[in-house]
């Protein structure tokens, strides 16, 4: 996209189209990724309620997937988009809750992409240290690998700006956090002042044009984040060619959002020469761009402005700004409170809804007679297996056929068949790791998907669960009933289908069977050894 693209009208024009390609297409991975776009397109225009209901519509989705990775990244847009409207509490909420899903997952770049996102967020509080302690953190984490993998440039970028803004402004001594974590930051200087320059060689590759941005809408952070720096370093020179450039780039896209914080930032410049007359303009004029829509830039501008006035020791102009700014500021908190119950609204009837579907979604997958997960249950865990294979995390299959069952309805009767079911449901599922699960796959058999464990130790524990079985007592039930178990086990391998997965761990239960059940065997392709 080209400056001359980008407007407040054509932004909405592409946020429209992502929600019809949302409601059009059945591939819910696909749905959640067009709303997570038109969520962040709508936060990019400023426009809170509108980012909230395609973030909200974008969770809604992903949970519908067992996608565990996908529902982080669903997660973080709901997280931004409250962090938009100060809902610091359930960004926090919403932050933490993405964290622990990519870290189940085991997906490093969801990890780092939380903590990048939650490093943006403390920003926008002010939270200038915070901020780049989060960073300095991913980087030390196994995850920053995440960072430099092929195709993830976005999120390098996205890094680099994060940095650059949070560790300059710092050390410019800006922020509201300038009096805490005192001894990590003394402690933390060297390697915090390396990476600075590292971040800021990358994003003047990128305003160079020697690199590609990943999102042309991201020139204007790239902007303010140089801006910052320069005016760190002292280079006021540069720093006006760059503010210059950061206000004509956000006044020829026509985002009334982006051209108030421009010239904002452009005004608290001007403020650190003591050069007041450019300050009262700019900030006047982000004032009224910024409007009852962003409340706090809006009072940030009001109070820079009453600031250059009383400089320039226009004393009545600067008490009628300081007079309003207390009329102002009550007006835009009822304004943004207006604003939080409707989001509240759309989030409590997005959460409704999510129950009701939770709780059928819920029902289809359980088996009705025993609890446990019925086959749809057991497929859905499988899918889940086979994406953890791809990522290269081991994992098992067995099919656990009660021996001569049809002989325990017709001896004892189906009533007793079906405490059977029942029990051995009960009874290995409190046995087995929660990681683990086992579900009734059809009649008397039954799947048992076991994470993250290789062949030898499917074996070893499939072996258990079968002993446990023929260990329980049904005196209470009908003297003489015993009961055993053949199991059939198969790895999970990447890039195999469930169809032959299955297949496989059928042919080893047959194999189990004829080999006089009560027993153990390995499909034939991972090992004919029992």
């Amino acid at each position: 996209m080209t400056s001359s693209q980008v407007s407040a009208q054509g932004i909405r024009d592409q946020i429209a189209a992502l929600q019809r390609d949302a409601a059009q297409t059945a591939d819910l991975v696909e749905r959640t990724q067009s709303l997570r776009d038109a969520a962040y397109l709508a936060l990019d225009l400023g426009d809170a309620t509108l980012a909230m209901t395609c973030a909200v519509a974008c969770l809604d989705a992903a949970r519908r997937t067992p996608d565990l990775s996908l529902q982080a990244r669903a997660h973080v847009t709901i997280a931004l988009s409250m962090s938009n409207v100060h809902d610091d509490i359930g960004a926090a909420s919403h932050f933490r809750e993405a964290e622990g899903l990519a870290r189940s997952a085991r997906d490093a770049r969801g990890v780092a992409l939380v903590s990048v996102n939650a490093a943006h967020h403390d920003l926008e509080r002010g939270h200038y240290r915070g901020s780049t302690l989060r960073l300095l953190g991913l980087l030390r984490s196994p995850y920053a690998s995440a960072l430099t993998e092929p195709g993830e440039q976005s999120m390098d970028q996205v890094f680099h700006v994060n940095f650059t803004r949070g560790a300059a402004g710092a050390l410019l001594g800006q922020g509201s956090d300038q009096g805490q974590h005192a001894e990590r930051w003394r402690l933390q200087q060297a390697e915090l002042r390396r990476q600075l320059e590292v971040s800021v060689r990358a994003l003047r590759r990128l305003h160079a044009g020697q690199e590609p941005l990943v999102n042309s809408l991201w020139r204007l952070d790239l902007l303010e984040a140089l801006l910052i720096h320069t005016r760190f370093r002292g280079d006021l020179s540069a720093a006006h060619a760059l503010a210059d450039e950061w206000v004509a780039l956000a006044d020829s896209w026509v985002l009334p959002a982006q051209q108030g914080k421009a010239l904002l930032g452009r005004a608290e410049l001007h403020a650190q020469e003591e050069n007041w007359a450019p300050v009262a303009r700019d900030a006047r004029q982000a004032a009224g761009l910024f409007g009852d829509a962003q409340p706090t830039r809006a009072l940030a501008a009001q109070q820079l402005l009453a600031r250059a006035l009383a400089a320039q020791e226009q004393w009545r102009a600067a008490f009628e700004v300081q007079q309003s700014l207390s009329e102002q500021a009550e007006r835009i908190y009822r304004a943004f409170m207006q604003q939080s119950a409707r989001l509240r609204v759309i989030e409590r009837q997005a959460v409704e809804a999510e129950v009701r579907a939770a709780a059928f979604a819920e029902a289809a997958l359980r088996d009705p007679l025993t609890g446990i997960p019925n086959r749809a249950g057991a497929l859905r865990r499988l899918d889940q297996l086979c994406a953890a294979a791809q990522r290269g995390r081991p994992g098992a299959v067995a099919l656990l056929d009660i021996d001569h069952f049809k002989a325990v309805n017709d001896r004892f009767g189906h009533a007793a068949g079906d405490e059977v079911l029942r029990r051995v449901s009960s009874e290995v599922t409190r046995a087995i790791r929660e990681v683990d699960q086992l579900a009734r796959y059809g009649g008397e058999e039954f799947l048992l998907l076991l994470d993250g464990l290789s062949l030898p130790e499917a074996r070893r524990a499939c072996r258990r669960v079968g002993a446990l079985i023929t260990a329980l007592d049904w005196s209470d039930l009908a003297p003489g009933l015993k009961v055993t178990a053949s199991i059939g086990v198969t790895t999970v391998t990447a890039g195999q289908r469930r169809e032959d997965i299955l297949r496989e761990a059928d042919a080893a239960m047959y194999a189990a069977k004829a080999a006089g059940r009560n027993t153990v065997r390995l499909a034939v392709t991972s090992s004919s050894d029992g």
